[in-house]
């Protein structure tokens, strides 16, 4: 008997969805009972397989078992019990509970038709998933072709139990961990292998947005121009080295704004900004001396987080009522520094008056000769 401070026994809860007490299926039901809080918390059908065996509900009519965990369904109810006594069940509205805190701030409804095409699901991937999951985005597509690998854990939203299979399913699990009704479809491949058709089943014009998180500038114009392509809004986020800075840019298509490959050139050019290995191998004994993906995951994730709040600000900047958090006050070219010591970044940090500084004056244009003032990408895509 699990007792509190003052010797009074502690009352098991049952924590399940309105939905699961609304049916009231007999049959076995899976989740995980924690011992310190006497809690029972059955997982919702989606997520069932990952819990345990805690027991069975009864049909109607049953006499609850004499020992252990179980229930018996009734019309529209589940009454639980415990070493045949009963126990308190506590139900939830599975959607509404988990954004209760998002309410007054993000519409729960609009954002459930909110999709993210995120290319790439490394370090900056998975992070912005994660956020716009817990925002409400109701649909994601996943593509990466990469593998969860131990030196990936220290950066990544996943760790060890992902390692070895492919970032994509390992951050689909974490999503559903989330919200188990969301929609996640994945790809194993780059975003210049996805498939048209799969494309063309998951945008939704004025409801989409494209997230580049390869750090690549060349894959960046592609998605760019595919993400013209379906109306659709696109943003990037990229890392200088050792992520001492990052820089973050963002197109919205039918605006007169440059896309990616108007303003920063098309991907070939040298710049600061470092090219991702993705598959490093050393039999050097001193493995920090290899030269892996750049930063420390605290730094990582305070330029992406940037870009995060800058996601949803473009999700919703046509929602009534929506009052965006950056987006009225950021170029569509922005440079965020985590240190201005030359020590760590070398003398490009010259151009950051302080630490932790996000820009909000630098302007893009159309640079190439090959545009005359609008996108020649949404000229010819359109």
């Amino acid at each position: 008997m699990l007792e509190n401070f003052f010797g009074e026994e502690i009352e098991k809860t049952v924590f399940l969805s309105a939905a699961q007490m609304r049916e009231a299926h007999p049959g076995p039901v899976r989740g995980k009972y924690f011992k310190d809080t006497a809690i029972f918390n059955i997982f919702p059908p989606e997520l069932s397989e990952r819990g345990e065996f805690l027991g069975q509900i009864l049909p109607e009519g049953f006499e609850p078992n004499a020992k252990g965990f179980c229930g018996v369904a009734r019309q529209e109810k589940i009454q639980f019990y415990f070493d045949g006594k009963p126990i308190n069940a506590e139900p939830y509205e599975l959607h509404q509970n988990i954004f209760s805190r998002n309410k007054g701030i993000l519409e729960t409804d609009k954002m459930d038709h909110k999709r993210a095409v995120i290319l790439g699901c490394g370090s900056v991937g998975s992070l912005i998933a994660m956020e716009l999951a817990r925002s409400g985005v109701g649909h994601f597509l996943l593509a990466d072709p990469d593998v969860m690998e131990y030196h990936n854990i220290c950066r990544h939203q996943c760790g060890i139990e992902d390692v070895g299979d492919l970032k994509i399913n390992a951050l689909k699990r974490k999503l559903l961990n989330i919200n188990p009704q969301i929609d996640v479809q994945i790809f194993e491949g780059i975003v210049q292998n996805i498939p048209k058709a799969m494309l063309d089943d998951f945008c939704v014009k004025g409801e989409t947005v494209f997230v580049g998180c390869a750090d690549n500038r060349g894959a960046d114009v592609y998605a760019n121009r595919i993400s013209i392509y379906y109306g659709a809004a696109f943003l990037s986020v990229g890392f200088w080295e050792r992520a001492y800075a990052g820089e973050i840019f963002y197109h919205i298509p039918d605006r007169g704004m440059p896309c990616y490959a108007c303003a920063l050139g098309e991907g070939t050019e040298l710049s600061a900004r470092v090219q991702a290995n993705h598959h490093v191998y050393s039999n050097q004994e001193n493995i920090e001396g290899v030269r892996f993906e750049p930063g420390i995951s605290v730094d990582i994730n305070f330029i992406t987080c940037i870009g995060v709040k800058l996601c949803l600000d473009i999700l919703n900047m046509t929602e009534p009522g929506y009052r965006p958090r950056l987006l009225n006050d950021l170029k569509q070219y922005t440079l965020v520094c985590n240190t201005s010591d030359p020590e760590i970044g070398g003398e490009m940090v010259e151009i950051f008056s302080y630490p932790l500084q996000v820009t909000t004056s630098l302007k893009v244009g159309f640079h190439s000769e090959k545009c005359t003032g609008q996108c020649r990408y949404e000229i010819k895509d359109h």
